[in-house]
């Protein structure tokens, strides 16, 4: 039995949040100069979660919204449901954008706006700078979800967006349990003011948040080297596997994604890899497709970023490679 921790607030965020409930300091004020600093904008908001934070984005743009047809994040969908906004989705290859087809799309389609979460499935980098090229092009509103790769210099990059927005929830890069920002760079559009104040963070989750953000690309190339030890070895012991193979060999991610002969035998697969597995607060780091917000196909992710940095040690990720392996034969 491996025995694994799930990713939660480090002690040094916890104590430093568990000063705030006392403090007459205005975090909120703190942690959004903080986040200017890291991502340089003119207009930052800290909300209570992420999906706040794109509500009030989706109530302000304008549509149709263009959505990856898989390897997202399917808020988006559901904010634009309530608020009647129309959705297009376009097809990707597992996910991927291929700025080829982006730009046809562009000249056939009236799009207003274009949301995508900057590593498809948590798997892949998608090619944001040519994205946001084309948008600008095409005067589309780019929005990027960056809550996946807060740390790394190219998808954080405040040059590649007009908005980006990002979860500090768990299991996340920040990580606070809740809360996320809305960092309006370009300001092409404006935000609801009502909205904004009804989804503020408290000054616990902002003093979280000031606190733990510095540390995010400290923990995101900790989660980033593990999961590519992780992907190479699995890569190596399938190889002359038939049905099992990885999706995006050659791309980095925070998580593997690995196909199965159906929905039935992805959740099998599943079932004796978590058989394995003690994780603490009886949490998973394996999750199972078809699911939009990975891939709508068959499949297991093995969810790297889920862990705690404290577990991502060569150690460990040996003894998952062969749970998973071995689970893989029976």
């Amino acid at each position: 039995m491996l025995q694994l921790k799930y990713k939660e607030i480090p002690e040094h965020t916890r104590k430093f949040m568990k000063k705030a409930i006392d403090s007459d300091y205005d975090y909120y004020d703190y942690a959004v100069n903080k986040i200017k600093e890291l991502f340089p904008s003119q207009e930052v908001h800290i909300l209570n979660s992420a999906n706040s934070c794109i509500f009030t984005i989706t109530e302000a743009l304008p549509e149709p919204i263009l959505v990856p047809d898989e390897g997202g994040w399917n808020g988006l969908q559901r904010s634009a449901k309530i608020l009647n906004k129309q959705v297009q989705e376009i097809s990707t290859s597992n996910g991927i954008i291929n700025t080829e087809n982006l730009s046809k799309y562009f000249e056939n389609n009236d799009v207003g706006s274009l949301y995508i979460t900057s590593l498809s499935a948590y798997t892949a980098e998608q090619p944001v700078k040519e994205i946001y090229e084309l948008c600008n092009l095409y005067d589309v509103i780019f929005i990027l979800d960056i809550s996946g790769s807060m740390g790394d210099e190219k998808l954080s990059n405040t040059e590649y967006a007009d908005i980006q927005v990002s979860s500090t929830g768990s299991p996340k890069i920040v990580n606070i349990e809740n809360g996320g920002f809305i960092n309006n760079i370009t300001q092409k559009i404006k935000l609801n003011n009502h909205l904004l104040k009804t989804f503020k963070a408290d000054n616990i989750t902002c003093a979280g948040i000031y606190e733990n953000i510095d540390y995010a690309e400290q923990i995101y190339n900790k989660t980033l080297k593990a999961n590519t030890y992780l992907k190479k070895q699995l890569i190596n012991k399938l190889k002359d596997d038939k049905i099992h193979h990885i999706i995006h060999e050659n791309e980095y991610g925070l998580n593997v994604i690995i196909t199965a002969e159906s929905k039935s035998k992805a959740k099998k697969l599943s079932y004796n890899i978590r058989t394995q597995l003690s994780i603490t607060k009886n949490k998973s780091i394996i999750t199972t497709g078809p699911n939009y917000n990975r891939l709508k196909q068959p499949c297991i992710c093995i969810e790297t970023k889920n862990l705690d940095p404290s577990s991502l040690t060569i150690d460990n990720m040996d003894k998952l490679v062969e749970i998973i392996i071995n689970a893989t034969k029976e």
